[in-house]
């Protein structure tokens, strides 16, 4: 009996492992169009020095109308010319999420928004350089 239990473990073992390594993760990329309304950007920190170092770090996410996020996509950021832009990651992944980081020499406060082609998203975020 013991002998047969220890067998039972083993396979069953072997059959996870199996599988794990070749079959891996499943994963599906959205394809469904962006939902701009439950799209959103933020950014963090909301103030940094104005000395072109420091850096506020804006993550876009881009989702569809379920809320799921949109991969694939081409985001880009709509600052003013005082703000430079760091692409750190402009194509958004399967999250549906864009990054960049911003800085500048110029103190103000700043209204920044995303775009995806031609459309908007309707949400934008307030920074402060200092």
């Amino acid at each position: 009996m013991t002998v047969f239990l220890f067998f039972a473990l083993m396979a069953s073992l072997v059959l996870i492992y199996r599988t794990t390594v070749f079959f891996g993760k499943a994963t599906t990329v959205n394809t469904a169009p962006i939902a701009l309304e439950n799209s959103y950007l933020f950014a963090s920190p909301l103030q940094a020095k104005a000395d072109n170092l420091e850096m506020i770090r804006v993550t876009v996410f881009l989702l569809d109308g379920r809320g799921l996020g949109v991969a694939n996509q081409n985001v880009t950021l709509v600052v003013p010319t005082a703000v430079n832009i760091k692409d750190i990651n402009a194509i958004s992944d399967d999250t549906g999420k864009a990054v960049f980081d911003l800085s500048t020499s110029v103190p103000n406060q700043y209204s920044i928004s995303a775009k995806v082609g031609s459309k908007e998203l309707p949400q934008k975020a307030r920074v402060r350089f200092y």
